[in-house]
């Protein structure tokens, strides 16, 4: 008994400590995504294809950020994405072009890891989508 509990309290342990770690987002899915840049939105339903969600999604679930910010979301030149699975939000995302992020299930901005491009991929993909409307 006594065996059980010292690897149910490591175990405990283990997962308290990772959980608090954690610099990544929750992972969501998505079917499509709505795109915007600045003031402006554009709805993705039927105008990228079921790669480019994926590999939106896939950034998002590998987002790093190398801490908390006080800088402000520079709005005017941020890209925002609402992520939607079985039409819910599963996921959402507001960055700029220094790297200031938010996300929809976290408080507070923080600072991506330098080596994330999903700014200039979001902003491509907004191109697109902007085009097709």
């Amino acid at each position: 008994m006594k065996k059980f509990l010292v690897v149910f309290v490591i175990l405990i342990l283990f997962f308290i400590v990772r959980g608090c770690n954690s610099n990544s987002p929750n992972q969501i899915k998505a079917d499509y995504f709505d795109i915007g840049y600045g003031q402006s939105m554009y709805e993705g339903y039927n105008k990228v294809d079921e790669k480019t969600v994926q590999s939106l999604v896939k950034e998002y679930n590998q987002i790093k950020d190398i801490g908390q910010t006080n800088e402000e979301i520079n709005y005017d030149k941020a890209v925002t994405i609402h992520f939607i699975y079985k039409d819910q939000i599963s996921g959402s995302l507001v960055i700029d072009n220094k790297g200031i992020f938010l996300l929809g299930n976290r408080s507070g901005n923080y600072q991506i890891d330098e080596n994330n491009d999903i700014y200039d991929k979001a902003l491509r993909v907004y191109k697109e989508v902007k085009e097709q409307d």
